[in-house]
């Protein structure tokens, strides 16, 4: 049996719960039953505190490590032996933890979350990103969604399963990672380079995003519940602008300026729609 918590990432000038603009990044998870939903969303409230914003610069990124060693207290608490990892530069801080299960056998299972999250500038919201507050049935805050929520379920039923006394078929590896906001250079990169005994007998993994549902509006005024599909994920095409213009000094005015040529391709581009093509497994 399971329950459902709900779990918001406010949009800017988005009132909680109030009047407003639909609200963004609203996931809909389940936790056993035996699990407090309380204690839940206390938890992920408390991970949404830690500033842990990951600007994709050394000098300007906040880090991991302070809540990655609160991950680790919390896990500790109930008799984990943890290992907590800097991977690469001060201040990436991960952690790992397992779970022995019934069969040694058999591969383990890698349940991995990212403790950073990207910038986010208060001004723009109406709860303060890094509040973790818990408002009208939701916690609020910037990883609410990407992915303060899952990793609060994982330290939530990892303790779950340590003061429960639950075996579970094959070893389970909780991972907390570092970095994924910026590539992994400074997180999963580097573990698996640097310490891949971290991931000894780990055969599969399950990490970000998948396993919840989307609720969206019907055209008679209801609702219907999608449960999403991903068989692929956006990909990139990179473009070289070239424009030549008339050479002159910065003091003049110049009618034939590179630089308003190059913005005003980069615009046209932004501007127009390109034809939507349907792949098959759309079509499917």
């Amino acid at each position: 049996e399971f329950r459902r918590v709900l779990f918001r990432s406010a949009a800017p000038n988005s009132p909680g719960g109030g009047a407003g603009p639909p609200m963004v990044g609203k996931e809909t998870v389940t936790v056993p039953t035996g699990v407090p939903i309380d204690e839940t969303a206390s938890v992920v409230s408390r991970l949404i505190q830690f500033d842990t914003t990951n600007t994709g610069d050394l000098e300007t990124t906040k880090g991991e490590a302070e809540c990655a060693r609160w991950v680790a207290a919390q896990l500790e608490e109930v008799g984990y032996q943890t290992e907590y990892v800097e991977s690469g530069a001060p201040g990436r801080g991960n952690v790992f933890a397992r779970l022995a299960g019934a069969d040694p056998s058999r591969g383990a299972l890698l349940i991995h979350g990212h403790l950073d999250v990207v910038p986010a500038e208060a001004a723009d919201w109406s709860v303060h990103p890094f509040s973790g507050a818990i408002e009208n049935g939701y916690v609020w805050g910037r990883g609410a969604v990407d992915m303060k929520d899952m990793v609060g379920m994982m330290i939530v039923v990892a303790r779950h399963f340590r003061r429960a006394a639950i075996v579970p078929p094959r070893d389970l590896v909780f991972a907390f990672v570092a970095d994924e906001e910026n590539g992994g250079k400074y997180g999963a990169h580097w573990l698996v380079e640097h310490r891949p005994e971290l991931f000894d007998g780990v055969t599969e993994a399950i990490g970000e995003v998948g396993g919840f549902s989307l609720t969206v509006p019907r055209r008679d005024g209801g609702e219907r519940r999608l449960y999403l599909i991903e068989t692929a994920e956006k990909g990139l095409q990179w473009i070289r602008l070239t424009a030549r213009g008339r050479a002159g000094h910065g003091s003049m005015v110049h009618d034939h300026n590179a630089v308003t040529a190059l913005a005003e391709a980069v615009a046209r581009l932004g501007h127009h729609r390109f034809p939507l093509v349907l792949s098959d497994t759309v079509v499917a």
